[in-house]
């Protein structure tokens, strides 16, 4: 066998083949349909677009590995961007109150992915129940911040996040270093017990792993990405709204799974899920340019994505029977 098939033997097998190549295929659908999709300013214009699912997905990836879920991101989001837009001060030299406002918002992301944590790994309810439960939590506050839509954050803040180099932006940076976080994580001890309990709750038990202090750092890690996702998100609409998360849940789930990552743990990456988030908002850009009427969009728009989870889902029980 030559170094090449042997590279590409090795490429193949890799849990992250799968999705880096739907997301090629899709962008070179996209291409055919939008022929100026590779232009510099739409680039910086998707990239702006599609980071807000990316790093909530990567979040999602996290947790699922563990082998966990969360329902409650969505409105998660929806409380965090409600509480930043209405806190935030528009007014000039401000920054040392915005500043506050911003820790205060990572402090709550954190303590929702706590809280989350808390009633899983230590009072062991079922993580799609628990989940479910605090989502509805989540949403009440939001709206009590928000009943209707407003607030306003500074124009420094929303300029940060489109600034651009070149084709790329600042939040393509923001993405990048995400990667290369979680990177790091994966290689200390936090990482790879949370592996190794999304593997087995049980071999994990009885191998001395600490499983409840790791499910609620697995909730916390993933919910640092979901914050960074709602920064993007509220950078780009400049304003709170209760109801502006509520699709984030079940996609980066689905984003997540096209990654290649695991529903039942132990397995995958949140560098997959990018890709998969990638799928999936490339996905919505091939339907708005095919001229769909929009009856129709959510129709294919569905149909698009079961196709996708289930061309993985084939690939990796494949590669499973192979090994």
């Amino acid at each position: 066998m030559s170094a090449l098939q042997t590279r590409y033997k090795a490429l193949s097998q890799s849990s992250l083949f799968v999705p880096v190549a739907l997301a090629a295929l899709l962008v070179v659908a996209n291409i055919v349909l939008q022929p100026s999709f590779l232009r510099p300013h739409v680039i910086r214009s998707n990239l702006l677009t599609f980071s807000p699912l990316i790093l909530v997905a990567m979040g999602q990836a996290v947790i699922l590995i563990g082998g966990n879920l969360d329902l409650s991101m969505g409105f998660g989001i929806s409380l965090l961007n409600c509480f930043i837009a209405m806190n935030m001060s528009v007014v000039p030299g401000a920054m040392g109150h915005n500043a506050a406002i911003l820790g205060a918002g990572l402090a709550i992301a954190l303590g929702m992915g706590a809280a989350n944590g808390i009633l899983v790994g230590m009072l062991r309810v079922p993580s799609f129940m628990a989940t479910f439960a605090t989502s509805f939590i989540w949403l009440g506050v939001a709206i009590m911040i928000a009943p209707i839509p407003g607030g306003a954050v500074p124009r420094w803040f929303a300029q940060f996040f489109k600034a651009s180099f070149g084709p790329a932006n600042v939040m393509l940076l923001v993405v990048v270093l995400s990667a290369l976080a979680w990177y790091v994580v994966r290689r200390y001890r936090l990482g790879r017990y949370i592996y190794a309990i999304g593997s087995s709750w049980d071999a994990s038990y009885a191998n001395g792993i600490p499983v409840n202090r790791i499910t609620i750092g697995s909730y916390a890690v993933g919910w640092c990405f979901v914050y960074l996702g709602t920064l993007a998100l509220t950078a780009q609409t400049r304003a709170g709204d209760s109801a502006i998360g509520e699709p984030f849940a079940l996609n980066s789930i689905a984003a997540a799974v096209i990654g290649g990552v695991s529903l039942s743990g132990g397995s995958g990456s949140p560098v997959g899920a990018i890709f998969g988030a990638i799928t999936l908002s490339i996905v919505m850009n091939i339907i708005y340019f095919s001229g769909l009427p929009t009856s129709y969009q959510v129709l294919v728009r569905g149909l698009i994505i079961i196709a996708a989870l289930g061309s993985t889902i084939v690939v990796r029980s494949a590669e499973a029977s192979r090994s």
